[in-house]
């Protein structure tokens, strides 16, 4: 019997997604990769802890605590905090940034801090050091704004990373309460102005990501959950809190990640092309997956006005949603979105609203939306203004979403499945070519229950025709030397033991790393003289995640 429950154990795993109108959640079989349970709630924007409370407690009558192995929440908190202003002051300290005056300009023309200090220092392109660093400068700085929150680039971190590091060991001995490195961000890529916007960026989310998962931690532990709590990142990857907390701004995109992955396992795709479509209330996010893979933005996450160094999906959001504004123009055109309202279906009596896609289904009696009666009087007073009954104008409504959505469908591929998900897209998609699964409604909670690790990073290495040395470049560090075996095993085994590190750190014990190579030679000669430069890929891997 003991060793009937014991194999019963450890397999059910809850995803919950905060979204703008609702809060999903998922009860998850991993090893039957079937869905228990589910459950849809209104998000409280007050207080998110409180829909994650109401989604757990109805989840778990499904399930004994001890069954869960992983709670795993996506959430919009990281996303709206940046587009709200609603991040922490952040203290920023550029070393080395003194002689490129156009490039600490671009810096301070994107961000604002709530101090500045700029230094000399730095690196070069080889990782060798331009200026010794101003220490004294940074001590006081230290001192004068301890106790608050710092972000800290220095020129070519990637490449040398020693004076970042030094300058984070000053202001945390002088007392902080949040700190980021561009290096810490950049995993050995360069770019000196995404780099420093992501650091700062990053120190800006720190104060209210702690509350959030010290709420959602607390929830986990009233219900009796001793799982790990798992957050998803942009990339739809999962972390533990504690990496959560110290890299939160990786989490900006995890509700979009959430449904594309989701959408891909209910839709069945395999090793084909397609083009996903997740529909909210305020917008539609739309990805595309090819030969079985979710497509990667090159340049890295897009928040608002900020361009990041955060690996993130491909997403193309377009504003369309349930709650989107429907408006009629002088001359009786029909327009929808970009503003979100509350629907008069959804509004109580004296709330302001204003009429939406969500009241057109209500009124058509196409979706169970609040009240049927508000819907269908607002849908007569709109019709009226164009000389149409109600239901025709709710048919209109209903004909201008399906139109936007196929166009916006069609715009992303011509050769592809396109897969449908989100709580009122079975309603609008059409078209013999879109498929609506099953369980679209909660897709972003499935998305987030079935999440395992990603990661990944390039280590290069590059050869010196100038002095002969070969100049391996790793995230927190690098190694040189005239030959090449050398520096090229030692490179393999300390990106091995970077990406199982920071596995862990993740929350992932059990990781491996897979390290695959690309050369490069100067000329058609390949032999070691002519060797430019050997990039190593790395990832980590959880097998039977």
């Amino acid at each position: 019997m003991a060793k009937e429950r014991e194999n019963r154990l450890k397999r059910l795993t809850i995803g919950i997604d905060v979204g703008g109108t609702n809060t999903d959640g998922v009860l998850y079989d991993t090893e039957a990769r079937r869905i228990i349970s589910s459950v849809k709630t209104p998000t409280n924007h007050a207080d998110y802890r409180d829909s994650i409370e109401a989604a757990l407690g109805r989840l778990l009558r499904a399930a004994d605590s001890e069954d869960i192995i992983s709670l795993n929440i996506s959430t919009t908190l990281s996303t709206n905090a940046l587009l709200e202003g609603k991040g922490a002051p952040v203290a920023l300290v550029l070393i080395g940034y003194e002689d490129f005056p156009h490039i600490k300009d671009e810096i301070l023309r994107t961000v604002l801090p709530a101090a500045l200090l700029s230094v000399r220092g730095g690196h070069n392109g080889w990782g060798n050091e331009r200026e010794p660093l101003d220490r004294e400068s940074l001590a006081r700085f230290a001192r004068e704004e301890a106790g608050g929150y710092f972000a800290v680039s220095s020129l070519y971190s990637p490449r040398n990373p020693l004076h970042e590091m030094e300058a984070a060991g000053m202001i945390r001995a002088a007392g902080c309460a949040g700190l980021t490195c561009g290096h810490e961000m950049a995993r050995s890529k360069l770019n000196s102005v995404k780099r420093t916007v992501t650091a700062f960026l990053n120190s800006s989310l720190m104060e209210v990501t702690e509350r959030l998962i010290q709420g959602v931690e607390f929830c986990a532990a009233s219900h009796g959950l001793r799982c790990p709590v798992m957050f998803l990142r942009s990339d739809s990857s999962l972390v533990c809190g504690r990496w959560c907390a110290r890299f939160p701004l990786e989490t900006v995109f995890s509700g979009p990640a959430a449904s594309m992955r989701g959408a891909m396992l209910l839709g069945g795709v395999c090793d084909e092309d397609a083009v996903v479509a997740d529909m909210g209330g305020t917008s539609t996010d739309i990805g595309v997956v090819k030969k079985g893979k979710a497509v990667y933005s090159k340049e890295g996450a897009l928040i608002g006005n900020y361009r990041t160094m955060i690996p993130s999906l491909e997403i193309r959001s377009i504003a369309l949603g349930g709650d989107s504004a429907v408006k009629l123009g002088e001359g009786g055109e029909l327009t929808v979105g970009p503003e979100r309202v509350r629907p008069y279906c959804r509004a109580s009596e004296g709330e302001e609203c204003g009429y939406t896609p969500s009241d057109a289904l209500s009124a058509l009696g196409a979706a169970a939306i609040g009240s049927c009666g508000r819907s269908l009087r607002a849908s007569n007073e709109y019709g009226g203004r164009l000389g149409v009954s109600a239901v025709e104008f709710a048919r209109l409504v209903r004909g201008e979403v399906s139109k936007r959505l196929s166009e916006a469908l069609h715009g992303s591929g011509e050769e592809s499945r396109r897969i449908c998900v989100g709580a009122p897209v079975a309603s609008f998609a059409c078209g013999a070519d879109c498929s609506v699964p099953e369980e679209a409604a909660i897709a972003s909670a499935v998305g987030a229950a079935s999440s395992s690790l990603s990661l990944s990073c390039t280590v290069s290495i590059l050869h010196s025709f100038f002095d002969g040395n070969f100049y391996a470049f790793l995230p927190a560090g690098q190694i040189r030397g005239t030959d090449f075996e050398s520096v090229y095993s030692r490179s393999r085994a300390a990106l091995e033991k970077y990406l199982t590190e920071q596995a862990a750190l993740m929350g992932f014990q059990e990781a491996a790393a897979e390290i695959s190579e690309e050369r490069e030679y100067i000329g058609k000669e390949r032999s070691l003289l002519s060797l430019s430069t050997v990039t190593l890929n790395g990832k980590a891997v959880v097998h039977d995640a």
